[in-house]
């Protein structure tokens, strides 16, 4: 049995806790070469904590902007013990400047009438036109904190709300998923009990602390014991190697990514620099967030093994922000399973599995059996069938609903209390395949296409920019086509790429009828968590025909 330290009722007991059990337990930022024990947090953050209280935010609803540094870890767990709950707020600058992310980042504050936002200096221009556009908003600068004698606390509740985690990609009115301190716990528990974590670990993140895999990723090895090493975002998309180089370097056990991560990993280093590396420590190598692609399982596997990786670590997850992260995982230790459906099947009553030369095949990829204290259904389905249908989810660690958002909840929940999560699956073996977004699914002459196989045919063609490309439906009265968006660079004839792409696409899919639209490179874009914004993609490409 794994050793596990994670205990207590809130996130501020269980640093306590953690302070008690294992007080040199390290958080580490390489960026900033700065570093804090568990013991320095929980007195830190005891002393933030008054701070905050004083200053009025007991029992607010706070964004977060700082710096991922050790002040960031003070900040969160003084929020906390101050009684507030938080909303760390995506810190990137986007295309349009700091005006553009001054614009998104009011939008998420007053959908959630916030009237706190703690920063740093880094942020100072940001939070400065933040004011201009909320008047009242109240600016609390995280430097004014190290000095705080400590006072009385209030006493937090564990059904006190904890975290709103504001998902990705939203193109209306952000949707903030609440998350109290006994739901948190409860999903901190599931990571740890499914992953089989322990205080050995050694867990290096560079997806960043808005994502719920981020922050809750984090929070389920740091409360657990082991040391954690925290980069930013732009230092692994601008040099993947180097965090690997990291990883190995500091005995790294478990590393976490969407699948695009892991192929900018594989991409970043040959095979003779892998056979200097020692990545044998590697324990698991987490790809959630969005699909999984089972090329990239088998890439891993076979460049990665050089260095010393079992074939084990590749390690496919299902989980969303409403479930506190986790939904699903793999039995530690084993093999990523891949399976071949045969796509007819999955319009009918049960996914059929096929030998993988039949030409009419998708490759599915498993993420495992529930996580600990979830369940998972598929609607409409029969327990033991393989039908493909919507996932819905219950449990202690998924969400109560979405914050001030009265009609979102009323659709998200079944009437027997599942969350709807909006996405495809079906079940074999007790193992949960997910197929993809309900709302991207593409159905033409009722057959149905899910983006991601689209798309990657369309990326082996050698003049698409980078790979870059979505595939989206295209709606018309009461028919319905397919439509592909590729980037393409100026020196490429557009006719050839367009022949190309018909005929590659047509010959894998029996498809003929597609809406082919080549843009210039880096017109499309992605959420904050790495996706592609598909249906973003799709206005903007109807939109400019209006014009």
């Amino acid at each position: 049995m794994v050793q596990q330290l994670l205990d207590g009722d809130t996130i501020g007991a269980s640093l306590a806790n953690l302070a008690r059990a294992s007080p040199q337990s390290r958080a580490t930022f390489p960026e900033s070469r700065e570093t804090i024990t568990a013991t320095e947090l929980d007195e830190a953050a005891t002393n933030a904590a008054a701070r905050f209280v004083r200053a009025g935010l007991a029992e607010e609803l706070v964004g977060v902007l700082v710096d991922t540094n050790p002040m960031f870890f003070v900040t969160l767990f003084g929020l906390w013990r101050a009684g507030a709950a938080l909303s760390v707020l995506p810190a990137t600058r986007v295309l349009g400047g700091v005006d553009r992310t001054t614009r998104q980042l009011a939008t998420i504050m007053q959908a959630a009438s916030m009237r706190f936002l703690v920063t740093d200096q880094n942020h100072a221009e940001i939070a400065g036109r933040l004011t201009e556009l909320m008047p009242g908003l109240m600016v609390v600068q995280v430097g004014e904190l190290t000095d705080e004698s400590s006072s009385a606390l209030p006493a937090v509740k564990p059904d006190r709300l904890a975290v709103v985690q504001f998902t990705s990609g939203s193109t209306s009115a952000p949707k903030g998923v609440m998350l109290t301190h006994r739901t948190v716990m409860a999903g901190l528990a599931g990571c740890v009990v499914s992953g089989q974590f322990s205080r050995n670990d050694v867990f290096v993140q560079w997806v960043p602390t808005f994502h719920d895999m981020g922050l809750i990723g984090l929070l389920s090895h740091w409360l657990n014991g082991a040391d954690v090493h925290v980069f930013t975002p732009s230092s692994f998309l601008r040099h993947p190697a180097k965090i690997l180089t990291y990883f190995g370097e500091h005995g790294g056990t478990v590393l976490t990514g969407p699948n695009f991560s892991y192929d900018q990993l594989l991409d970043s280093i040959s095979s003779d620099q892998l056979a200097n590396f020692d990545l044998s420590h590697w324990r698991l190598a987490f790809n959630g967030a969005e699909p999984v692609n089972p090329d990239t399982v088998t890439r891993f596997t076979e460049k990665f093994a050089a260095a010393g990786v079992a074939p084990s670590v590749m390690y496919p997850v299902y989980g969303m922000a409403e479930a506190t992260l986790a939904v699903s995982f793999p039995d530690p230790g084993s093999v990523a399973r891949v399976v071949d459906v045969d796509r007819a099947s999955l319009n009918g009553d049960g996914v059929r599995i096929v030998d993988s030369a039949e030409i009419n095949m998708k490759k599915a990829v498993s993420v495992g059996r529930p996580v600990h204290g979830i369940e998972v259904r598929i609607a409409d389905a029969p327990n033991d069938g393989t039908k493909l249908g919507e996932i819905e989810i219950r449990g202690d660690a998924v969400t109560t609903g979405y914050y001030g958002n009265h009609p979102a909840n009323q659709v998200q929940f079944t009437s027997d209390s599942w969350l709807r999560t909006g996405d495809l699956g079906f079940f074999l073996d007790g193992e949960l395949f997910v197929m993809g977004r309900s709302k991207e699914m593409i159905v033409v002459h009722g057959q149905n296409f899910f983006p991601e196989d689209v798309e990657s045919i369309v990326r082996e063609i050698p003049d698409i920019y980078r790979k870059r490309c979505v595939a989206f439906p295209v709606i018309e009265g009461y028919t319905e086509r397919m439509g592909i968006i590729a980037e393409v660079p100026s020196t490429v004839s557009p006719d050839v790429v367009r022949r190309e792409i018909l005929s590659r696409v047509s010959a894998e899919l029996s498809l003929a009828h597609i809406d082919i639209n080549l843009v210039e490179p880096r017109w499309l874009t992605r959420t904050t968590s790495g996706k592609w914004q598909r249906s973003i993609a799709a206005h903007r490409i109807t939109a400019s025909r209006k014009a």
